[in-house]
């Protein structure tokens, strides 16, 4: 008979009436917000057992049990599914699908069609002893379903993969095992249809332990900072590197700003729109280039192509990085700002305002007045637009005005489908220049592609999608100091 794992869920509470107290409690299978039925052999024990009276004033309390797995009487079979979510140039997706079992799985008797994700293609499948991605088979309850990633510059009506639909955020998925799979003692989990999907979690304060965010769970969440000058409220994500606290050590800072398509108050989406935020924290970067990480999170738009902004967001980011600067062993010599269209324009804006705060920037498809910011000619700039965009004829201009009050330009365009070695050849050519203004465009008509790799036109948002995995362009930002 089928058995499943039950949440225990113990309510205490305390009442006073007509000076009597009377506590019950009472065990109960609890799913899906309804009263399971209780286990066949113990059914007509159970009974309900008198709690001795709570204290009148002791406040109720709420026993949550763990997270609840489906079980199978002791017979080998999927207890539950978990889904790995990394972020890429166009977002979150799926990575990985981890199926974990009651018992431990023969690596020999797996392959690539024995299980299905609907709607993805599985690339590699793997053994592991606990519930991660491994590229090794080891002996274990957790089978390891690595899954297509398509290019970030992909076009979207061709694209299969997970990525985001407009503001939703793919994060879970359904798996079945066709095929049979043999435990390590010889037993056989039998093929089916049977659909296996992500838990939704409870909803609750704990979260969803099936769905897995390493890119994001290494930031922490939801900072706050009370500007002192305009007392407004700033929101931010905050990442530290490892060991920061006892190394001795100075370290940069990178502020990242967004579009405006994640103005709002959800911390999560500023990291799971695009790789803006996440790039600068993946273990390869903070390896050779540990540093602190701000992502910003504004409840508002801004700033427009008005040459409007606030100013209390404006000033009150401004200040936020002068307090970090206080409280963190951060080096002021090397603190960068980077974003993309509203975050391009504010970067240009906090720049203007103050020269002495940023050692450099990297900033793509936006652009301002270049009356208003001409002054920032002798900056360091790490400048990108697509050719097919709009705001590349506005850049132009800023560009052109730096030139004119005596910038240094260096320029280089290339096609955004090209292979990395193509396109590290062109960019080098610039990044290694003498020039404090680099300006990189992707050529029109190359800045997407179809699903035979050929050249489509670009757009403003495929311009970040490959901006911050393009060939030199962080570590020439890093490079930069004051």
């Amino acid at each position: 008979m089928k058995r499943r794992n039950k949440w225990i869920a113990a309510l205490c509470s305390a009442a006073m009436i007509a000076s009597m107290a009377t506590c019950v409690s009472a065990e109960e299978a609890v799913e899906e917000g309804t009263v399971a039925e209780a286990e066949a052999e113990t059914a007509e024990a159970e009974t309900a057992e008198e709690a001795p009276a709570a204290e009148p004033e002791r406040a109720a309390q709420v026993i949550v049990a763990e997270e609840k797995v489906e079980d199978t009487n002791g017979e080998p079979g999927i207890r539950k599914v978990y889904t790995v979510n990394h972020i890429y140039g166009d977002g979150q997706k799926v990575s990985n699908v981890i199926v974990e079992y009651n018992t431990a799985i023969d690596a020999e008797s797996l392959a690539l069609d024995t299980f299905e994700v609907k709607d993805r293609t599985i690339t590699a499948v793997h053994t592991n002893s606990e519930c991660e991605v491994t590229e090794e088979n080891a002996e274990g309850n957790y089978v390891v379903l690595d899954l297509e990633i398509q290019s970030p510059i992909l076009d979207d009506k061709y694209a299969t993969d997970g990525r985001i639909q407009g503001m939703t955020v793919i994060d879970s998925a359904t798996v079945i095992q066709h095929q049979d799979v043999a435990t390590v003692d010889g037993a056989v989990i039998a093929g089916s249809e049977e659909e296996h999907s992500t838990s939704g979690g409870d909803g609750g304060i704990m979260g969803n332990d099936a769905v897995i965010t390493p890119d994001m769970s290494k930031f922490d969440d939801n900072h706050y900072y009370n500007d002192p000058d305009s007392h407004t409220v700033l929101h931010y994500n905050f990442y530290k590197p490892e060991g920061y606290a006892e190394s001795g050590e100075k370290y940069p800072l990178v502020l990242f700003i967004p579009d405006a398509s994640a103005v709002g108050d959800s911390w999560e989406y500023i990291l799971q729109q695009g790789n803006g935020g996440t790039v600068w924290t993946s273990e390869e970067w903070q390896a050779e280039n540990p540093c602190f990480v701000v992502t910003m999170i504004y409840a508002d738009k801004y700033i427009n192509d008005y040459w409007e902004y606030y100013e209390d967001y404006m000033f009150g980011t401004m200040n936020l990085i002068r307090d970090l600067e206080e409280k963190y062993p951060v080096d002021a010599s090397r603190v960068y700002t980077t974003g993309q269209s509203m975050g391009c324009m504010a970067s240009m804006v906090m720049m203007e305002k103050d020269p002495d705060l940023f050692a450099a920037a990297y900033i793509m498809a936006g652009q301002w007045d270049p009356e208003q910011v001409k002054d920032i000619k002798d900056q360091n700039l790490l400048l990108l637009v697509s050719e097919d965009d709009p705001a590349c004829a506005r850049l132009d201009k800023n560009v052109a005005k730096w030139e004119e009050e005596g910038g240094i330009v260096a320029r280089a365009t290339f096609e955004g489908i090209a292979d990395p070695e193509e396109k590290a050849a062109v960019i080098d050519e610039a990044l290694s220049s003498d020039a404090n203004i680099c300006y990189l465009k992707i050529a029109t008509g190359t800045g997407s592609m179809d699903l035979d790799g050929n050249a489509l036109k670009g757009s403003h948002r495929m311009t970040w999608r490959l901006g911050y995995d393009l060939p030199g362009v962080k570590e020439w930002l890093f490079s930069q100091t004051k």
